[in-house]
């Protein structure tokens, strides 16, 4: 039962943590000199190959981001 009960607490902590050291990056990709949205602009985090295309409206969101990057 001991056994068990560990397992469960050890399953769940790693679930938490991994949880927790993960976030969401949102953001607007737009021309410099007329501030106008970007479509299809390749935005990637650095170091990763987490990456997203922005849309229309040159909006993007990058998801699962780990802590730091």
């Amino acid at each position: 039962m001991l056994k068990k009960l560990v397992v469960v607490v050890v399953t769940i902590s790693l679930f938490s943590l991994a949880w927790a050291q993960s976030g969401t990056i949102k953001g607007v990709v737009t021309n410099e000199k007329n501030n106008e949205p970007i479509p299809g602009a390749n935005v990637v985090i650095k170091g990763t190959s987490l990456g997203a295309a922005s849309n229309n409206d040159g909006a993007f969101t990058i998801e699962n981001v780990p802590t730091g990057k």
